[in-house]
């Protein structure tokens, strides 16, 4: 049977989970956050008895709604021994929802608790110092427990009307705790996952190869990296107190400027090149990549840079420009080869023709001239005689030229057939000098000792070689001069024979085509005579070079080995 008391309680506790409404709610939700005191006992009845007409609920249909609340409710008067220590509780009233989750029957209502429930101080929840420190207080407390034998929780309650009574509120809270424990797992995976990607961030940032660098829109740094610290020479502490111009050759801080400028604009990131100048004064170049900073509100608070060193890039796209600029000239080389290679199959169709359509009409006028000679020589004296005479001599020296350049054509597009046969250098140059024309404005000089060596070589092909730098050095002097040849043999056994001249001289314009086939200053020369040379030369083994200073002359040495 319910008592005045519990009928009172019983509206505070309708109140608390909020059965009664509006000004019920705001009246009765103050008394039950305060202690009461039984002094105020009177006034809270009469304030209840109000709710209850206002409310429109009598004694029985308040005991229904009691019984039906889904909240385990209960009211306990506590037990004190002499010394005023609280030792036992005594159940006065309680509702079908404590009954079912307490197992509680009925036929205990009005015992005290120790004897339906004999475990009841060694149970983990102190629940007798509990209850009887909030009957005796009147300050309420609240707190959670699991029921392991139910595998619930429930949040509880404990409450004073008055000194020596409580009442205890039960709420089951399993299904709020289950998801606020997965709540709190995703949470925890949640705050993992956050963790592992700053650690994963934080390990990115501190391990890449590159410098990244966060300044504030004042140019001051952020925060940098360990890449970008060493890239400079400095330590992060010290690069905190260096503005970005410091760090920026001078030619650079207007494009920074500009830079920052259009990134905080239009809010796209920015690639460009510039240079740094590092601590020791040494300047490189950079790859940098550049966007805004902002903070977790989207703020713009500075920019962000990513710094890369370029130097080896830069070495390497150099030596790529300069082996571009060697390829060029190889395939330009490889194309003027082609070019002459063509070039000079015409020559050799063109030498073959000559070879076989003029060598031999060529033969035969130098046959006629030789026995014209001798009829001229029978004519008598006078003028008849003489001129006969000029006009041979004058066709004899051209239908020689013409043999000259017949010879050198051939020679030039045919193997070099080397016959090495041992001879006197002296002896071959006398007989180059009487073999070519010499005016008597010009004086011949040899330096060749009688003591020289025999050499061992291909003489009619040295021949020709000779020929052709001792008429080359008589033309290169029209008005007179001094013609020099000398011979010696160094000690690696090397034969060197030069020919030098007081001549004009070489041009330097034309010094590199000196030895191109077909390449020729002189009216009537047909450019094969030097380009012979240098096969005959080589194909001894040796090598052709050659002095000049326009207007002082040239001298033309031969080398090759003496056996």
């Amino acid at each position: 049977m319910l008592t005045p008391s519990i009928i009172i309680w019983g509206i505070k506790i309708a109140n608390f989970i909020d059965v009664a409404q509006s000004k019920t709610n705001k009246q009765m939700s103050t008394l039950i956050h305060s202690s009461q005191t039984p002094s105020k006992t009177k006034k809270f009845v009469d304030v209840s008895k109000d709710l209850l007409e206002e409310l429109g609920v009598n004694s029985q249909q308040f005991k229904t709604l009691f019984d039906n609340l889904p909240q385990g409710v209960a009211v306990y008067k506590m037990v004190y021994d002499q010394k005023g220590k609280p030792i036992d509780f005594i159940p006065l009233e309680s509702n079908k929802a404590y009954d079912n989750i307490h197992s509680f029957k009925r036929d205990r209502i009005g015992k005290k608790a120790t004897l339906f429930n004999p475990k009841i101080k060694d149970d983990l929840l102190d629940w007798i110092g509990v209850c009887g420190r909030v009957a005796t207080t009147g300050m309420p407390e609240h707190f959670e427990t699991y029921c392991k034998s139910q595998d619930k929780w429930y949040q509880i309650y404990i409450y004073s009307p008055k000194k020596t009574f409580f009442v205890s509120i039960f709420m089951d809270i399993t299904e709020q705790k289950k998801r606020a424990a997965r709540e709190l797992e995703e949470q925890k995976k949640s705050e993992q996952q956050l963790l592992f990607s700053e650690k994963r961030y934080r390990r990115l940032y501190e391990t890449s190869q590159d410098g990244i660098m966060a300044r504030d829109l004042q140019g001051a740094m952020i925060d940098c990296n360990q890449a970008y610290a060493k890239m400079l020479g400095y330590t992060r502490k010290e690069l905190r107190c260096l503005s970005v111009k410091d760090l920026l050759p001078e030619k650079w801080h207007e494009q920074r400027e500009k830079i920052v400028k259009k990134v905080l604009q239009n809010g796209r990131s920015i690639v460009f090149e510039r240079e740094y100048k590092r601590k020791d004064g040494s300047i490189f170049p950079s790859s940098v990549r550049t966007w805004r900073l902002t903070d977790g509100k989207g703020k713009v608070v500075g920019i962000w840079s990513i710094v890369r060193d370029i130097t080896e890039q830069k070495k390497l796209q150099k030596n790529l420009e300069e082996h571009a600029g060697i390829l060029e000239k190889i395939i330009a080389d490889r194309t003027k080869q082609l070019k002459d290679s063509e070039r000079l199959v015409a020559i050799g169709q063109t030498a073959g023709m000559v070879g076989h359509d003029l060598r031999n009409p060529l033969q035969t006028v130098i046959g006629e001239l030789y026995l014209a000679k001798n009829e001229v020589k029978s004519l008598a004296d006078g003028e008849v005689k003489n001129n006969l005479q000029e006009s041979i001599h004058v066709i004899e020296e051209q239908a020689v030229y013409m043999d000259k350049i017949v010879s050198d054509l051939q020679a030039f597009v045919q193997p070099v057939k080397i016959d090495k046969k041992p001879f006197s250098l002296k002896e071959l140059v006398a007989n180059v000098l009487a073999s070519v024309a010499t005016p008597n404005n010009i004086k011949v000089q040899t330096q060749i000792g009688e003591d020289f060596p025999l050499i061992k070589a291909d003489l009619n092909l040295l021949k020709r070689v000779l020929i052709n730098l001792v008429t080359n050095s008589v033309q290169a002097m029209p008005d007179g001069g001094k013609l020099t040849l000398a011979g010696q043999v160094n000690p690696e056994g090397q034969v060197s024979v030069t020919v030098k001249d007081t001549g004009v001289g070489i041009p330097d314009a034309i010094k590199k085509q000196i030895f191109t086939p077909l390449f020729t200053t002189k009216p009537r020369g047909q450019g094969f005579g030097l380009a012979v040379c240098k096969r005959v030369i080589e194909a001894h083994g040796g090598a052709i070079s050659f002095e000049s200073t326009a207007g002082k002359g040239a001298k033309f040495s031969i080398q090759f080995p003496a056996s």
